[in-house]
């Protein structure tokens, strides 16, 4: 490291906290889920293990599933009990580009829609290495357009790590596309999620993986 970084610095100075006691419990236990992963490539070797461990997030019993399409895209719908009829959420799923897929998410995506209060759709986007860029934005655009095209008033996107990538270009592009157009389209995305990294029976906004 340069001199000139190290310059009024020593390890003594460096302060290691102790995990606070009420993330132990669950440090320990996402350790756990996640040991059986150590080592598997992040390549499509790697999906099965990924989806299994996004199975398990915990389901709710007021929210059911069913398989359908966005803009020709195949994806889950998650419909909470207590779904508003004017909105809808779109999640991207995360997973390098190359994992997760829409069934996996249900629980997680499902979560969110139920603390909501909207259906949320969880497109299956293509993924790497067999289809590449820009395959996965043109199918989170794609879903998009048919929400707003089926009068869905509020639309909120929504996406973790990859997807959270996904749901950020979407974004510009709508709201961009919509200011060259002096269209109201812009006007459809009410809500924004940033980012966030899937934990196993929790949602954070933390640093897991």
């Amino acid at each position: 490291m340069p001199e000139s970084v190290n310059e009024g610095t020593s390890p003594d100075h460096v302060v290691i906290h102790p995990l606070d006691p009420d993330d132990i419990a669950f440090t320990t236990a996402m350790r756990a889920m996640v040991s059986s992963t150590k080592g598997v490539s992040r390549g499509i070797e790697g999906r099965g293990q990924y989806d299994a461990l996004l199975e398990g997030v915990l389901p709710r019993d007021d929210v059911t599933f069913e398989t359908g399409y966005l803009g020709a895209v195949p994806g889950v719908w998650a419909r909470p009990a207590n779904e508003r009829v004017d909105g809808a959420i779109l999640h991207l799923h995360g997973g390098w580009f190359n994992l997760g897929s829409a069934w996996a998410y249900r629980h997680l995506v499902g979560q969110i829609a139920a603390r909501v209060g909207a259906p949320a759709f969880v497109p299956d986007y293509r993924l790497a290495p067999e289809h590449l860029f820009p395959a996965a934005p043109i199918d989170a655009l794609a879903c998009f357009q048919e929400l707003a095209e089926n009068g869905v008033s509020r639309i909120a996107l929504s996406g973790d790590s990859a997807g959270g990538n996904l749901a950020m270009a979407l974004a510009a592009r709508v709201t961009s596309d919509a200011a060259r157009s002096r269209s109201a389209s812009a006007s459809t995305i009410v809500g924004f999620f940033p980012p966030i990294s899937i934990c196993p029976r929790a949602i954070r906004p933390a640093s897991c993986s």
